[in-house]
């Protein structure tokens, strides 16, 4: 029953960048092709870039050198610069989809940034994916994305 339990449990991951929550928030959608890790994190060997369209129906896709888009899920709720909700099925139907929610919490000194991957009990999902992002969304979060506003925040000065 435990291992059920917690493949149902969503992965909740934050980080604290030294940013206010409007940057964090710009930096999180607009700069998304410049820090994911998109040689680890891609649906083919091609990819060359990935984007969030952060408006209610855009895309969160990725384009490969020859120009094809292939679509990792849909945004199904914005509102800058507090909270972000999208689909979550990169190179999958949409019935393996799970949501990954996007919260920027004011903080000291700069934003709280957290992230809820549900949809885990979900038909479809293969358990290695949860194994897989529940051990390395600490490591996008802080190593991709922290550093990415460091040193953005580091140009800006």
């Amino acid at each position: 029953m435990a291992d059920l339990k917690e493949k149902q449990e969503p992965i909740r991951q934050s980080v604290h960048v030294a940013c206010p929550i409007e940057e964090a928030f710009r930096l999180f959608t607009e700069g998304f092709g410049e820090w994911w890790p998109l040689a680890s994190y891609s649906i083919g060997d091609e990819a060359e870039s990935c984007a969030i369209e952060p408006w209610v129906g855009g895309r969160v896709f990725e384009r490969n050198r020859s120009g094809e888009e292939r679509e990792w899920g849909s945004v199904i709720a914005s509102d800058p610069p507090r909270h972000l909700e999208f689909t979550w099925h990169p190179g999958a139907s949409d019935d393996r989809s799970q949501t990954v929610e996007v919260e920027f919490l004011v903080e000291a000194d700069g934003t709280r940034v957290t992230i809820i991957h549900n949809g885990w009990n979900a038909p479809n999902v293969a358990a290695c994916a949860l194994t897989n992002f529940r051990a390395n969304w600490p490591s996008i979060l802080e190593h991709c994305f922290a550093s990415f506003v460091s040193e953005q925040m580091f140009v800006s000065v």
